[in-house]
Parts: structure tokens; C-alpha cells; sequence
């Protein structure tokens, strides 16, 4: 009897420890920073085409051909360790977007980083959110698989290097946290110059 009403405190003062934890206590940080290499435009390169021409109408703050209220278009964009074209590619991000406002400079977005070098090898970050005209974008972080998966968190986009007026490169960098598994018995060190472990 004693033995069983000092179990059920112990589980009783468990509960209530873990329910006064923070959440964060059982969520790790990470930060993912990488560049995509954006090829624009109607040429053999260009990595974003149009998938759905949209009913319309035509959209005066964007520039024809995709500026109709609807215009989808889908992305298959190469992912760098730096800015620069030539250095090493650590993955690729696939996604849409679609012309979402009749007059303003607004886009959709629903697009997914995928990790495709060392131990991240095979790992998403899916990411949504909308573009406007701003410098600085910023999207959400819905989720994740592999090391990622339950990711939450924020993403900031900007252009940080134009080519060309058909090649730019966007710096994606991500802030998001993951669950930590209830196994781990001690944070483990980043495998990878592109995860910044806090």
C-alpha cells in the first residue's frame, strides 16, 4: 500500500514538473543559412516555368508574361553553401508560387529545402508563406522531415547578389527548432557548416 501511494506522487510530481518545464525545454534551435541560385526568364536555364497561365486579369504592378491574377509558376532552383554560382551545391528547392492580388505585387509561396550532402543528406525544410515587393522576405517553417522533422520557426529571404537580370541569388536563412528526441541524453555536436546549433 505505501509503496503504491509513493509511486503515484512520484508520477504526480513528474507530471506536474514536466508541465511547468518551458516549452522550449523540449524543443532544440537550429539555423540552417544557404543561397539558392534563382535562373528567371524564357531561357533553356531558367529554372522556374510556368505551370498554370491564371484567368486574369493582368496584374499592373508585375511585369508580362507572368503577371496574370492566377499565374502559377514551379520552382526547381539549385542550393549553394555561399553566394557564389561555382561553389558546392548542398541542395536543391522545389515549390510554387501563384500571382495572388489583381493590382498589387503579391505571390503565394509553398516551397520545401531539401538537404542533399553529408549526415543532413535527404532532410526538407518546408517553408510557405507570401512575397511582396519587400526587400527582406519573411515565411513560416510548417515542418520538416529526417533531422528536421516537426520544425518550426521563421525563414528570412533576400537577394543578395544579381548576375544578371535572369540570375539571382536569394540567401535563405532559417531559424527554426525541432523537438528533442526523448532518448537524447546529450546534445550533439553540428555535423555541418550549414547547421549552427545553439
Amino acid at each position: 500500500m505505501a509503496s503504491s501511494v509513493a509511486t503515484r506522487l512520484l508520477l504526480l510530481l513528474a507530471a506536474v514538473v514536466a508541465l511547468t518545464m518551458p516549452v522550449s525545454a523540449w524543443r532544440r534551435p537550429m539555423r540552417v543559412k544557404v543561397y539558392v541560385q534563382e535562373y528567371l526568364g524564357n531561357g533553356s536555364e531558367t529554372t522556374e516555368k510556368v505551370l498554370v497561365r491564371g484567368p486574369g486579369p493582368a496584374n499592373p504592378s508585375l511585369y508580362p508574361p507572368n503577371n496574370l491574377f492566377g499565374d502559377t509558376l514551379v520552382m526547381d532552383d539549385l542550393v549553394t553553401e555561399s553566394p557564389d554560382n561555382t561553389s558546392a551545391p548542398v541542395g536543391r528547392v522545389y515549390g510554387t508560387y501563384m500571382v495572388s492580388s489583381m493590382n498589387r505585387s503579391v505571390h503565394v509561396v509553398s516551397f520545401t529545402l531539401l538537404l542533399t550532402t553529408g549526415r543532413y543528406n535527404g532532410s526538407t525544410i518546408v517553408m510557405g508563406g507570401i512575397d511582396d515587393s519587400s526587400a527582406v522576405l519573411e515565411h513560416a517553417v510548417i515542418g520538416g522531415t529526417a533531422a528536421f522533422r516537426g520544425a518550426q520557426g521563421h525563414v528570412i529571404g533576400k537577394v543578395v547578389k544579381a548576375y544578371s537580370p535572369t540570375h539571382v541569388v536569394m540567401e535563405l536563412d532559417v531559424y527554426a527548432s525541432v523537438p528533442v528526441p526523448w532518448t537524447q541524453a546529450e546534445e550533439e555536436a553540428p555535423a555541418s557548416p550549414l547547421i549552427i546549433d545553439h
